[in-house]
């Protein structure tokens, strides 16, 4: 496989210009690539499954998603997936390397190497006006312009970094308890769920539950959480020598023909070949069904 290089000289007009912002309405299926700026890509509707490092992840919206250079990564198997990512180039001044990485990527005492965290639609909907002003002053090129490119994407990490800590609040709105009910399927998908007793848990009627999710995701929540779960059963492949029924349980499926048939559904293969494909392919992508299909070049 031939692993794309995008380079700065591309999309930044010269050396003046540090802050950059390539809107995706939406993103396309898009081959393995890796580039020499840094990317944060904030995820507005629609999933799709990013690969980052190998490493398989199915994105949707309210996830933000930090990059740094030379990370290979693809986008496969997309629905809708609506996106805004903002590169930027560190500098010896506001964006100095050492001023802008605790709040990219913070310390393990918080969240150690994450790269991937949820926003809720209120928190994007506050960050919508200062994406646009950021839009248009990295479009100009005098100098104020630049500087106020710099300020702006400043107040946009911090403002993210904020949103990524806050505790949440007794009476949370609809869009931070959606949030949090995207966060909770992530992160106890290999356990038994009972989605019904989920939306109750998080404010929602299951019919509404159903409606708000298609709208959101460009999927219906059992539709997510097996997704999910093959995502963890496909890193698990990669990276165990346990058996495909261990594999198959340990990711939340109770019946192996299903996982096996969920599989091939996915990614055209069974899981044994998925697994010795993957550990035979440097770089590799997921061998998804839709992933043969690319689109032009863009980050």
């Amino acid at each position: 496989m031939v692993l794309l290089k995008l380079r700065g000289r591309e999309f930044f007009r010269g050396e003046s210009q540090f802050v950059g912002v390539e809107p995706r309405t939406p993103q396309p299926t898009f081959p393995l690539h890796e580039h020499d700026f840094h990317e944060l890509v904030i995820v507005a509707s629609g999933n799709g499954w990013h690969v980052l490092n190998g490493e398989p992840h199915l994105l949707s919206c309210g996830e933000v998603i930090y990059l740094k250079p030379h990370d290979r990564h693809a986008f496969e198997e997309v629905h809708d997936l609506h996106l805004t990512n903002v590169i930027y180039r560190p500098n010896d001044a506001l964006l100095h390397a050492d001023r802008v990485r605790p709040y990219l990527q913070p310390g393990g005492e918080q969240v150690g190497e994450r790269r991937y965290w949820q926003i809720s639609a209120d928190a994007f909907a506050r960050l919508k006006p200062l994406l646009a002003a950021l839009a248009e002053e990295s479009r100009k090129s005098d100098a104020a312009s630049n500087l106020m490119a710099q300020s702006l994407f400043v107040q946009l990490i911090v403002s993210l970094w904020r949103d990524r800590f806050a505790t949440g609040a007794e009476h949370a709105s609809p869009a931070a308890r959606f949030a949090d009910a995207l966060s909770y399927l992530r992160q106890h998908c290999s356990q038994p769920i009972d989605l019904d007793e989920l939306a109750h848990r998080f404010g929602y009627s299951p019919r509404n539950f159903r409606r708000v999710f298609r709208e959101a995701t460009a999927t219906t929540p059992h539709g997510y959480l097996v997704k999910l779960r093959l995502g963890r059963a496909m890193r698990a492949l990669c990276a165990s020598d346990e058996s495909v029924t261990d594999v198959a349980l340990a990711s939340g499926f109770n019946d192996s023909n299903h996982f096996a048939y969920s599989f091939r559904k996915l990614t055209g293969m069974s899981p044994s070949r998925y697994r010795q494909q993957a550990r035979c392919r440097e770089p590799r992508t997921l061998n998804l069904r839709s992933g043969r299909r690319l689109a032009s070049p863009g980050s």
